[in-house]
């Protein structure tokens, strides 16, 4: 869903260019707008009752195909988000809303088709928590009240839109502002404004959000006791400053982790209740040690490099094109059409940037998941080796089949929590059953010589090589 929302928030931000592409009236426009998320309802509601009626019969395909859906609507969504867009309705509405509050409405109608499928979703996982109660019992789990319609809905809003959202709006509204203000004082500059602005954007994101997170999400320490000494101690074993471990409370709904915070003193790792209360001991150490790897392998600080790497590749690869495709449409139009043809070629150029980047981010996103994968591994493979033989370590460890078993469970667990089926392939993560094939590989390597850590370190720099590049071409042309 990230990749989605991402494309529609894409879409929402460009609706005053796009505005009147398509020869469709404002009414019509907005009949569309409306049509996303009263299509989102309605095809979850049904969707909804095809899988009740699958469970009536002990048969799971229409609760797979239910989860499956989502990403299906999300992708319905946008189409019908760039249709309105691309009417005359923004070019009515803007003088009224400003581009800004235009936006702003394509947005909650965005969101509001997200919550509304959410609604739908509340009576499937209803039921799906009462079959399990017998199972829990019988292993002795905690059991958890399945929340209202309403708490649900606002659970699934926390927990699926906030860390997604903030992330992108922050530094997309920085970036904006600074070419506002480019536009005023120089616009020459823009390209470099946009630029910096959104690197000032994603900056104060990274100092601000173990602080704001917290109270945004509702987080409670972990409790004293074996859980939380285990997971310190891994911490202090990978050379990790932790400053807290939370508990994301989700009534059991969510199976997930992270860790926020660029910074020693604010870091902080979060892990949801779902997760602690599902999981066997050695599938939560192996969480932890996954997000560790993150921290070790500077992920946070070199995400950063990667995307703009990424959308500098992909401007330069599209922009000759799509000046060539310009020229050549411009030379045999007629003079009142060049600025159709223009505003054409411009929005073309950015759209296939934006879908470039992205596939290029995915890729390299994948790749740093694999890392942490694999430091998982390292790190409890080196934590069993001292448990079992203390003493007999001759400099060279190899991964154990323990802790390899215990990433791939974690990652398991996580895929069953989550109604996600393993094989569905993710933008940024990639399919459960990949990263799990790829740790069974791990068997006997040794934990110091791994190819992902050279592929990614080759990875960053190249990265960093290609952003330095850009800045010097962007502020000091040749």
């Amino acid at each position: 869903m990230q990749l989605i929302l991402i494309v529609q928030v894409s879409i929402a931000l460009l609706a005053g260019e796009l505005g009147g592409l398509l020869p469709l009236g404002w009414f019509a426009g907005l009949l569309v707008l409306l049509a996303a998320p009263i299509g989102a309802l309605t095809a979850g509601a049904l969707l909804a009752r095809n899988a009740h009626r699958g469970m009536d019969r002990a048969q799971r395909r229409g609760v797979e195909l239910f989860f499956a859906s989502n990403s299906v609507i999300g992708w319905a969504v946008a189409l019908l988000l760039i249709t309105a867009a691309s009417s005359e309705l923004p070019l009515v509405w803007e003088p009224a809303l400003s581009a800004i509050g235009v936006s702003a409405v394509l947005m909650l109608s965005a969101i509001a088709s997200s919550l509304l499928w959410a609604v739908t979703a509340w009576s499937v996982e209803k039921r799906l928590r009462e079959s399990s109660m017998l199972r829990a019992l019988d292993q002795l789990a905690p059991l958890q009240a399945m929340p209202s319609r309403g708490a649900f809905v606002l659970a699934q809003a926390r927990a699926g839109l906030v860390p997604l959202l903030a992330p992108l709006l922050v530094p997309l509204l920085s970036s904006e502002g600074a070419r506002a203000l480019a536009m005023q004082w120089d616009p020459e500059l823009v390209q470099e404004a946009r630029l910096a602005g959104g690197v000032f954007g994603a900056l104060l994101l990274f100092a601000l959000v173990p602080l704001i997170v917290p109270p945004l999400l509702g987080l409670t320490r972990l409790a004293a006791g074996p859980t939380r000494d285990d997971l310190e101690a891994l911490a202090h074993e990978a050379g990790v400053g932790v400053r807290e471990i939370w508990v994301w409370p989700t009534q059991g709904l969510i199976a997930n982790a992270a860790v926020m915070g660029a910074f020693p003193g604010l870091r902080c790792v979060m892990l949801s209740d779902g997760l602690l209360e599902c999981m066997p001991r050695e599938q939560v150490r192996a969480v932890m040690a996954h997000e560790l790897g993150h921290v070790v392998r500077r992920h946070l600080a070199w995400m950063l490099a990667v995307i703009l790497a990424c959308w500098t590749i992909a401007g330069v690869a599209v922009t000759p094109v799509a000046e060539m495709l310009y020229q050549e449409l411009a030379a045999t139009a007629a003079p009142s059409a060049q600025e159709s043809i223009a505003q054409a070629a411009s929005l073309g150029r950015e759209a296939c940037v934006m879908v470039l980047g992205l596939l290029l981010f995915g890729f390299a996103s994948r790749r740093f998941e694999r890392q942490a994968d694999t430091f998982a591994v390292q790190l409890l493979s080196v934590r069993e080796l001292e448990a079992s033989a203390p003493t007999q370590r001759d400099g060279s460890i190899k991964s154990t089949n323990g802790a390899i078993e215990a990433m791939v469970g974690a990652l398991g667990t996580v895929a069953l929590l989550n109604h996600v089926p393993a094989e569905r392939s993710s933008w940024r993560h990639g399919s459960i059953a990949w990263r799990q094939a790829y740790l069974r590989t791990l068997v006997g390597c040794e934990t110091g010589a791994m190819t992902i850590d050279t592929f990614v370190a080759v990875l960053r720099w190249s990265a960093l090589v290609i952003v330095l590049a850009g800045l010097v071409v962007g502020f000091f042309p040749f």
